[in-house]
């Protein structure tokens, strides 16, 4: 049996390109170098596989019958070496089917997914998003392990080995039901206290933050329920007099669903920088590249 180990790879290439051309002199011109070279590596070629592999006639080379039976597996294994190796350089939104997996929180979810989704329909409609949701003790080992492609959001825990790009620094607000009795008084630091609240304590997230930093400056709200999700607040709100400190770009996203509006808060809360991060080995991926475009196009600011 012949040991693929002890065959030099550069001589299967010149299989491939012999048998493509027939011609040793053009295959010398592909390669540059001379023929007298050409005509020395197939005699090592011929001495490794026990087979002549081409013979001359008229025109140029002829395969032998050996030659013929090999040739379909080695050019396929070259074609895909190549387009593997190229894969970069030939990534086609238009015609890719890929899959990425993107990490986000719920709010993430309700600002970015619509308007990524409906651009991606056009511009790369086979494409597709998948949500993952990871905490922040594994999204490191998640990303580091290819599983997750790009993430977005607050995420000071993702530092050597990988790199961001700002979108945007995230306030915040105050979210209330339309006809809210808070509405026909001053809205101050105090009012707002005389009012029960929803808290949204997502661990890690510029949630989080903002309850950490009222708790540490002892803003003394009455919490009439404690979420570790943002989806249910504009329905609860609509259906009571509770209000919520909330992101400010979830103005007309859900302005234009619930009955629900948004203030400017009388509290000064710390603003929030969201960003997108990805691995290093995702870095000179070039559909990865591409996401990261598309995604600093449509939101950055």
């Amino acid at each position: 049996m012949i040991n693929l180990a002890k065959i030099d790879v550069n001589l299967l290439y010149l299989f491939k390109l012999l048998y493509e051309h027939r011609n040793i002199k053009k295959v010398s011109e592909v390669l540059d170098v001379s023929q007298s070279a050409i005509s020395h590596s197939m005699k090592r070629l011929k001495n490794c596989l026990g087979d002549q592999l081409f013979y001359r006639v008229t025109s140029g080379l002829a395969p032998t019958p050996y030659a013929e039976e090999i040739s379909k597996t080695i050019l396929s294994s070259f074609d895909a070496i190549e387009q593997s190796i190229n894969l970069n350089l030939n990534f086609d939104p238009l015609k890719s089917k890929r899959v990425f997996n993107v990490s986000m929180t719920d709010v993430g979810e309700i600002l970015f997914l619509p308007k990524l989704i409906s651009h991606l329909a056009t511009v790369a409609p086979d494409i597709s998003i998948e949500i993952v949701w990871t905490g922040s003790d594994s999204i490191q080992k998640e990303m580091e392990l290819g599983n997750i492609d790009l993430a977005i959001g607050l995420l000071p825990e993702l530092k050597t080995g990988f790199y961001q790009r700002r979108l945007f620094t995230q306030k915040y607000k105050l979210m209330l039901r339309k006809g809210h009795p808070l509405l026909s008084e001053k809205i101050t630091k105090v009012s707002i206290l005389n009012y029960k609240h929803i808290s949204i304590s997502s661990k890690d997230t510029g949630h989080g933050i903002i309850e950490k930093y009222l708790q540490n400056n002892h803003i003394d709200r009455v919490v009439a329920t404690r979420l570790t999700h943002f989806i249910a607040v504009p329905y609860i709100l609509s259906a009571s007099d509770f209000i919520a400190t909330v992101p400010a770009k979830l103005d007309d996203t859900i302005e234009n669903h619930f009955d629900v509006i948004t203030l400017d808060h009388p509290l000064k809360l710390p603003e929030i920088q969201i960003n997108t991060f990805w691995h290093a080995r995702m870095h000179e991926d070039a559909a990865n590249i591409w996401l990261r475009g598309v995604v600093s196009d449509l939101f950055s600011e």
